[in-house]
């Protein structure tokens, strides 16, 4: 499992490896039932507190993508809990208003975000099935 840290993004080190390791998810590049690095392991990786490590693996836990056995390791969740969809659309609704909002903040036109959204769901569903992304 590759992830990457760019102290210069503006983006909370947590925020830049709880998202990475979610796109390895739905992008197919992180199975169901796969182990990924142990806390200690992460940390040592990425040169960071294991404390840091424990907090984005909690709120993974906590958000379902991941658990953990003890003695055994923390896995790729094998199957996401059956959310309705007016459950789905409430947990996503926040996120897009605060991006259509940022949009509307930095000028940008909303049909380029919404090509941009496009190529992203595209690059995804490219991993998934075996494609090239990019």
């Amino acid at each position: 499992m590759y992830l990457s840290i760019d102290h210069n993004s503006g983006v909370s080190i947590s925020a830049q490896i709880s998202d990475q390791i979610k796109y390895l998810v739905v992008s197919g590049a992180l199975q169901a039932g796969e182990q990924i690095p142990s806390v200690r392991e992460l940390a040592r990786r990425l040169k960071l507190n294991p404390t840091t490590v424990a907090r984005i693996y909690r709120r993974l836990e906590a958000e379902e993508i991941i658990y953990t056995q003890a003695g055994r390791g923390t896995f790729i969740t094998r199957e996401r809990s059956g959310l309705t969809a007016a459950e789905k659309r409430r947990r996503l609704s926040g996120k897009v208003r605060d991006l259509v909002v940022e949009c509307g903040r930095i000028g940008m036109d909303y049909a380029d975000l919404l090509k941009l959204v496009d190529e992203e769901i595209r690059k995804i569903e490219g991993s998934a099935s075996g494609g090239t992304s990019e």
